[in-house]
């Protein structure tokens, strides 16, 4: 009983985690996912058609950042996403993009069995540096809207 206690602590405080990592991201995206107009786009209703398409992409926009011009549900986004690789460790990005992933709906709009992103899979992404023009150019590549 203690053990099954201590595993759903653990996970409670992994939530958590994530949700404050979130806190950097919602002066832009807002604290409801819904972004700012015309400048940072949504991820509520966004996020999961990232994930689906792409696990590495989610990983590269936030540790490298993306700059570019993009298209999110026939609007036009024009912000720049700054890079948190110097700011955040692979535990943490493995938390907030997991966090946005299972918030404002993204969670049911995600495919069958969909796992989450572990810090395994952001150190992947991490020893491959890109810029964020080669994350912009990665993001065309997987033909969203």
């Amino acid at each position: 009983m203690l053990a099954l206690a201590c595993a759903l602590f653990g996970q409670a405080i992994a939530a958590a985690d994530g949700a404050a990592v979130y806190g950097r991201c919602s002066a832009c995206h807002k604290a409801t996912g819904t972004g700012t107009p015309g400048i940072f786009p949504p991820l509520a209703g966004h996020a999961a058609k990232l994930g689906a398409a792409s696990r590495a992409y989610l990983a590269q926009v936030v540790l490298f950042g993306v700059t570019g011009e993009i298209r999110v549900g026939g609007k036009e986004y024009k912000g720049r996403m700054p890079a948190y690789a110097d700011l955040l460790d692979d535990g943490e990005i493995a938390a907030v993009l997991n966090y946005i992933l299972s918030s404002w709906g993204n969670d049911k709009a995600l495919p069958g069995g969909f796992a989450k992103v572990t810090a395994e899979e952001v150190r992947a992404q991490r020893a491959g540096t890109m810029t964020p023009d080669q994350v912009f150019l990665a993001r065309a590549k997987l033909k969203l809207d």
